[in-house]
């Protein structure tokens, strides 16, 4: 547990102890914090040893298989395109399958970084959410989902700058990797839908329906996918209503404690992937497939909460700092406990280097 106390920890204590009785501007002292988490955990990601991540062993097999065939056998592995190409473009330069876990790593995260970069309010708050999610544990071990993850967060910089053509090429290039990337499609529109408080009225009803009926749905929905995925479509039960629970709690706080006109669109934005979010999760305790669609809005959500925070209204200022107080706590109590558990991990916990020898 020591490298994730470290990647908690250290950022934390240059956020409030190093930097926080410099004169340094609020936003620098954010990004520094920031920049400390994301490059200890590329360390974390790039030395891991290939047992640490279900998947990771499965990546390498892959890579150390079309590193070995010529480029019209590319296409023939039972991979998305992108990924195979990503895999044969590494293999021109190393053979060497740590190499490929750290590159790998390094674009992963080298996309998703510049967007926490501008977009974070509270570096402690966000980490220990961050950490928490299921995107942190997928880090270690979906080297091709992480990716096109990281696309998605370069696709959400054109969806906020109304680039839709550059957006539409980057959902098509991520689907490249993973074909569940098609759920960035929506991106574009929910971000743009100006959904306020006024809205919850509508809102809220329809998200009930879907709820009461998500078997209904996720069943007509999969007929539709079937031909396109490689995955088994059946309704099943997964007893995933935790997260479901949690991103129903996380919205209303969204809604009930911010002071609406001073919400930027960003945070406006980011609310309205939490709310699709939900959707998404809806349909996770029927089947996990649900879930993998839902990584790529899932990946926002520990830098909305902060944004909130600091849009809270005077009424509920009070409950916006005890709340914030209180999930930091939560989540970093959470995490660790969470660390010691043998299911939802990915065999990720406990960590080890690749240098380690393993029994």
């Amino acid at each position: 547990m020591i490298p994730f106390i470290v990647l908690v920890f250290v950022p934390v204590f240059i956020q409030h102890i190093v930097l926080g009785r410099k004169n340094i501007d609020f936003e620098k002292k954010n990004k520094i914090s920031m920049l400390f988490f994301f490059v200890l955990l590329t360390i974390l990601i790039m030395l891991r040893h290939e047992n640490v991540g279900n998947d990771t062993r499965n990546y390498i097999n892959t890579f150390k298989y079309i590193s070995e065939v010529n480029w019209r056998s590319v296409n023939e592995y039972s991979v998305e395109m992108g990924f195979s190409y990503f895999n044969k473009i590494i293999s021109l330069f190393t053979d060497n399958s740590q190499v490929y876990i750290a590159v790998s790593a390094i674009i992963t995260v080298m996309m998703i970084y510049p967007t926490y970069k501008r977009l974070c309010k509270d570096p402690s708050l966000s980490i220990v959410i961050f950490c928490t999610m299921p995107t942190f544990v997928m880090m270690f071990s979906g080297i091709r989902q992480m990716l096109a993850i990281g696309i998605g967060c370069i696709a959400y910089e054109f969806t906020r700058n109304k680039k839709l053509i550059p957006f539409v090429i980057s959902v098509c290039i991520a689907m490249t990797f993973h074909i569940s990337a098609f759920m960035l499609a929506f991106m574009y529109p929910i971000y743009h839908a100006k959904i306020t408080k006024k809205w919850l009225g509508a809102v809220v009803p329809v998200l009930l329906a879907i709820f009461v009926f998500n078997k209904q749905i996720f069943s007509f929905l999969t007929m539709l996918l079937r031909r396109f995925t490689r995955f088994d479509a059946e309704v099943t039960s997964t007893g995933a209503f935790t997260i479901l629970l949690l991103f129903v709690i996380f919205a209303i706080f969204a809604f009930l404690i911010p002071d609406e006109s001073r919400l930027d669109k960003d945070t406006i934005g980011l609310r309205n992937f939490l709310l699709f979010s939900i959707i998404i999760q809806m349909f996770a305790p029927l089947h996990m497939l649900a879930m993998r669609m839902n990584y790529y809005y899932i990946i926002f959500i520990p830098l909305l909460i902060p944004k909130v925070i600091a849009c809270k209204s005077e009424k509920w200022n009070q409950l916006a700092i005890t709340g914030r107080h209180t999930m930091v706590v939560f989540f970093l109590m959470y995490f660790f406990l969470n660390a010691n558990s043998i299911s939802g991990n990915l065999n990720v916990f406990p960590y080890h280097f690749f240098w380690e020898v393993i029994r």
